[in-house]
């Protein structure tokens, strides 16, 4: 089976990570990483042999220059003209860099597509560049290729599976999610008893899901108990921008949900990496992160993320 890592949705500064850790492996551990900015066309280098590069029988010795080129992108290639633009651009700097005898063997990563045909364009300019005594172009698949090889390498990314799993932006949530805790913390109506919540089907629907029982039961717990206040305050008038915003906010996850569920083996799992990615680097929700896994489990029992308990 193919695995798929969705290398369009790093951060450019991540994939530069990606490939410096690749390095790592394929070069040794002599590879050295540069921090971001202008870094006069190298990303890293490599000064010696080569651990298994381009072969274990016959490793490259010399000194690598090694370039990441990211694209968020899905499916763009390297024969786009944005990216022989991009490409065109860099040959000065190697050129720089080659005169300078700090170039000798240039080794160019990206997430982009790559043909056999413009791979071999690419090199005959390259060819060109006087000091330079070998080149490669490693694209999408030699990059899964070696992720395959090592798959240490991307969960030492932080990772937890093969495939990042789907990326949102939580913006919309934090500000709901820290407006509703200003306003549960003002000295306004105290809650009351939780609305009935149990809608027909609750048991299919989390079936079709696959949310566990545990799970199910931590929701019952602890958020069901607090599902009224979310409501009375998505329905007070003014808070229509917020609810504005909720609502965007579940359609975002529904649209990546239903594209990427298959990722998760059950929704418990889904509720828990979004939760992750609400609430990771945000210091806004110091103190109020309870309140994300409260609103997700709102929006799974309010039947706005997940699918529907179909009816006979």
């Amino acid at each position: 089976m193919k695995r798929h890592y969705r290398l369009h949705e790093l951060e450019d500064t991540e994939f530069e990570d990606l490939v410096c850790r690749i390095c790592v492996r394929i070069l040794g551990m002599g590879t050295i990483a540069f921090s971001s900015g202008k870094d006069g066309g190298r990303d890293a280098r490599f000064d010696g042999t080569a651990e298994h590069f381009p072969s274990d029988a016959k490793p490259a010795k010399g000194k690598f220059v090694v370039q990441a080129k990211h694209t968020s992108r899905p499916g763009a290639s390297c024969s786009d003209s944005s990216f022989k633009k991009i490409f065109k651009d860099e040959l000065p700097k190697v050129r720089k860099l080659a005169r300078a005898g700090d170039l000798e063997l240039y080794l160019l990563f990206t997430n982009r597509d790559l043909t056999g045909g413009m791979e071999s364009a690419m090199l005959k300019r390259l060819g060109k560049v006087k000091g330079i005594s070998e080149a490669w172009i490693l694209g999408n698949d030699s990059v899964r290729q070696r992720l395959d090889m090592h798959p240490d390498v991307w969960t030492s990314m932080g990772f937890d599976r093969h495939e990042v799993p789907f990326r949102i932006s939580p913006v919309e949530m934090v500000e709901v999610v820290t407006a509703f805790h200003a306003a549960v913390t003002d000295g306004g109506s105290p809650f009351n008893s939780a609305l009935n919540f149990n809608f027909v089907g609750k048991d299919r629907k989390n079936k079709i899901n696959r949310l566990s029982k545990p799970y199910y039961e931590y929701i019952q717990r602890d958020s069901l108990p607090h599902f009224h206040r979310i409501k009375t305050f998505l329905e007070d008038p003014r808070n229509d921008r917020l609810k504005a915003l909720y609502h965007d906010t579940a359609d975002e996850l529904k649209q990546k949900i239903v594209t990427f569920r298959g990722d998760f083996s059950s929704f418990d799992e889904v509720l828990t990496h979004i939760w992750d990615l609400v609430v990771s680097h945000e210091s806004k929700l110091v103190g109020k992160k309870r309140l994300v896994s409260l609103f997700l489990h709102y929006m799974y029992c309010n039947c706005d993320i997940g699918d529907h308990a179909k009816t006979d």
